[in-house]
Order: structure tokens, then C-alpha cells, then sequence
């Protein structure tokens, strides 16, 4: 296998993405949450200073808990209940009600809270301030997250064609398959979008994807137990519904003799980082299991708390942003514009229809469709859509597990019509991303509701 091939797939795919991200490719991103993150670690802190940058006008996606000082003395920290039935409570019986930080719904009268202290918190899974470290280390704040998030992309897609070279070799027109579907990936799904942009969404997406694609190749054969379960480890760290892929290094172990020694290999990384976002949950919300989001300071409070994070009552809506979402015409420049909640998969990436012709047995096709399957499920029942977004972002979650099985299941046979869904993906997703970066007032009808009802936005 030639190192040039995928070295060069990586040098062309960060180029396209510093060409995107333009001169932001070496500044700070706006919501640059995970360099806050770090930065409080070096610091011994675990939650922000002080305000959010942008508090009060303007600020996404920080999670604020509020602790309450009562008249007797007694402090609990908690969060404001923003529900309808909470909202005609308070009227009628005027009283302040709140969530504990164990969950329990309390009611105040006027002038039983004394003092009220704001603490505001990085609300995402720690795993890409992990990377942030040493960069935050010697740059701070003003670390370049665009461009750790593009080098990280470019990453993907040199990964599958080293691996998909050293599989199924480069014989019979194989190798230029292989460099297809590193386009496929790299220019013609929501990587592209997502791999440009820096910011917290993205780049925990992009740090997920990469560790479950070095999970998959690890994994292949149940050959690199320890790595294999580090890497999904670190996905789990970045995305925590990645631990869904687990029934992919289960059938490998299985099939590959069902070792106890493998298991354990695999078993132990994954049990030394869960343990450690387990701590780090309790340390600042005190719940084993919670990343934060549920104190999102957010527009969505009282949804969440009425329905919840995860409903069947998101999937009609979901499943539109995911598969046939459309951008609308328009008649001037520049002529398409874009829902905030991004363009379906049918339009965005059609190549992924292909999905249908590979049918081809080989021995990982079930662990990757079942691994596949279970980690595609939360994104659809989840409260938000993935906006801002020019394609369907959620999909990079289980898309590493969806190209290998278009690999090796005979998905790339009919090379031309491929290679034509791939080029005209690629024409769009570049066209959109090119001017988001640039115009994005122009590219996004940012309406919430548009084109759901106002209650699914």
C-alpha cells in the first residue's frame, strides 16, 4: 500500500477546507466552548469565570445553573422550571418554581430566596478539550479552533483510503474506487460543512466521526482490541450516542474466536474513560449521567422540559431534515437558500442510495448495519434538528460505518453513476459552504419554524 495516496488525499482535503474557512482558518471561532472548557481545567476550574462571552445579547449553548441561597440558610442549586403548567402555577399561586439539581420540582413564595449566584458551564461531552490542551496551553482563548477542526476532517477521509487499500487492495480499478469515496466523504456529505467551521457542534462531530472511524479499523478482525476500545471510548467522549456502536466490535470479538483477553482489551479503555466522564458529570452537575444540556440557557427550556430531550413527538421532523429537505429558489444571487435546519441526505449526499446495491456478503456487513442503525436512532428523536447547518450533521455520527459498508458490500460497482452522484454532491455542498462562510445572511432563511409548524421548531 503507497503512504502517498492517502497523504494525499489529506493535503487536498485541508486545502478545500482552509480555502472554505478563508481567513477565519486561523482564528478563534465564535463558539469556541471547548477552548473555555480547557482553559478552566489548566485554571482548576470546572465552569466559567464569569458570564458567557456575549452574555446577556448574545450566547449559544451555555449551560447555566443557579444556586439558591433560602432565608434559612440552606443553598441548593437548580434549575428555573419554564414549563406552561409551571408558568400558570406561578400566576395564580405566586410562587417560584424550580428543578433541583436531583431532579425534584420545588416551589418558593416570594421572599423565601434570599441570594441568587449564576454559574454558567460548558454543556458538551469534554473529549475535544482534550485536543484543545496543549493548543490552549500556549495560545489561550485565542487558539485556533477552525483549524484544529479541518485538520481533524481531513483526517477521515486519508483514514478509509489507507484502509480500504489495505483490505480489498487497489487492483482492478479498487484504488480509484478508494479515492471516490474519499471525495464522496471529504466534499459531498455534511463533512464538508461541518469540517470548514470550528465551533463546538462541528468539531465535537468531526472529533467523533474520526475516533469511530479509527474504531472500525482497529476493530476490523477484533485485531487491535485495546485501540479499538480507546477509540470508541474517545468517540463516546466527543458523542456519547457513538456507544451505540458497540455491537460492531461485539460481532467481531464473536466471530473472531470470542477471547476473554479480547474482551478485556477492548473492555478496559472503555471503562476507564466512561468512569471519567462519569466523574466529571458528578462534578459539576451532580448526576453520573448528565453532559449538562438539560441547563442549556436556551429558547427551547420550556419544550425540553415539557417533552424532553429525546421524544417520538421529534421524529416526523427529523426524519424530514435527515432524508428530503430542500433548499428553496430564489431569484437573485445566490439563487438557493437554505432552511437553518440544513437539506436532506436524498439531495445533499444521493450517492448514499448506492446503499441499496451493496448487498455483497462479508463477514463485518451485520455489525456495521446493526451499529449503523443504533446510533442513527437518537439524532431522530432528539429536541433540535442539528441546525445551523447547510446538510444533515447528525448523519457524520454513523456515516463512517455506512461508507465502509458501501465499500465492502458492493455499493461501488456501478462506478460512473457513483462517481456522477459524488460530483454533483460535491457541486452543491461546495456551492453552499462557499457562501455561507461569506454571506451566510444571504444562504439561510433563519426563520425557526421554516418549513416546520412553530411548535416543532
Amino acid at each position: 500500500m503507497s503512504r502517498a495516496r492517502p497523504l494525499a488525499v489529506f493535503l487536498v482535503t485541508l486545502f478545500v477546507l482552509g480555502m472554505i474557512a478563508g481567513e477565519r482558518l486561523f482564528a478563534p471561532s465564535p463558539n469556541n466552548h471547548f477552548s473555555h472548557l480547557a482553559q478552566g481545567w489548566l485554571d482548576g476550574r470546572l465552569s466559567l469565570e464569569g458570564d458567557p462571552p456575549g452574555y446577556p445579547k448574545r450566547h449559544d449553548d451555555w449551560g447555566l445553573v443557579t444556586t439558591l441561597t433560602l432565608r434559612d440558610g440552606d443553598e441548593l442549586r437548580a434549575l428555573r422550571c419554564r414549563t406552561k403548567a409551571c408558568e400558570e402555577r406561578r400566576r395564580s399561586e405566586r410562587v417560584e418554581l424550580w428543578w433541583t439539581e436531583g431532579g425534584e420540582l420545588r416551589a418558593f413564595s416570594r421572599g423565601e430566596i434570599a441570594q441568587r449566584q449564576r454559574t454558567w458551564y460548558v454543556t458538551f461531552p469534554p473529549g475535544p478539550a482534550l485536543l484543545f490542551l496543549p493548543g490552549v496551553a500556549i495560545w489561550g482563548l485565542a487558539f485556533a479552533d477552525v483549524l484544529l477542526t479541518a485538520l481533524l476532517a481531513a483526517l477521515i477521509p486519508a483514514l478509509l483510503v489507507a484502509f480500504l487499500d489495505r483490505e480489498r487492495g487497489t487492483d482492478d480499478g479498487r484504488g480509484r474506487e478508494h479515492l471516490w469515496v474519499a471525495a464522496a466523504w471529504a466534499f459531498a456529505s455534511p463533512a464538508l460543512f461541518v469540517g470548514a467551521h470550528g465551533s463546538v457542534w462541528f468539531t465535537a462531530q468531526i472529533a467523533g466521526a474520526l475516533f469511530l472511524t479509527l474504531h472500525v479499523i482497529t476493530g476490523w478482525n477484533a485485531r487491535r482490541p485495546l485501540l479499538s476500545g480507546l477509540c470508541l471510548g474517545l468517540a463516546v467522549a466527543c458523542r456519547p450516542t457513538m456507544a451505540l456502536a458497540f455491537p460492531f466490535f461485539a460481532a467481531e470479538w464473536w466471530r473472531s474466536g470470542h477471547r476473554l483477553r479480547t474482551a478485556l482489551a477492548f473492555a478496559a479503555p472503555l471503562a476507564l474513560i466512561g468512569g471519567a466522564l462519569m466523574l466529571h458529570n458528578y462534578a459539576r452537575f451532580g448526576d453520573v449521567f448528565e453532559f449538562g444540556h438539560r441547563y442549556l440557557d436556551i429558547r427551547w427550556q420550556e419544550r425540553m422540559q415539557s417533552i424532553g430531550q429525546f421524544s417520538t413527538a421529534y421524529l416526523r421532523r427529523n426524519l424530514e431534515c435527515m432524508l428530503w429537505l430542500a433548499p428553496q429558489l430564489s431569484s437573485g444571487a445566490p439563487y438557493l437558500r437554505w432552511s437553518i435546519h440544513g437539506m436532506g441526505l436524498l439531495l445533499a449526499s444521493p450517492w448514499l442510495l448506492l446503499l441499496a446495491a451493496a448487498r455483497r456478503r462479508f463477514p463485518q456487513r451485520a455489525g456495521l448495519i446493526v451499529a449503523a442503525l443504533a446510533v442513527a436512532i437518537p439524532p431522530l428523536l432528539y429536541h433540535n434538528s442539528g441546525q445551523l447547518q447547510l446538510s444533515y450533521r447528525f448523519a457524520l455520527d454513523y456515516l463512517p460505518l455506512l461508507v465502509i459498508l458501501l465499500a465492502f458490500g458492493g455499493g461501488l460497482a456501478r462506478r460512473r453513476l457513483f462517481a456522477a452522484l459524488v460530483i454533483f454532491a460535491a457541486l452543491l455542498q461546495l456551492y453552499g459552504a462557499w457562501n455561507f462562510q461569506r454571506a451566510p445572511g444571504d444562504i439561510f432563511v433563519h426563520h425557526f419554524s421554516w418549513p416546520f409548524s412553530q411548535d416543532d421548531a
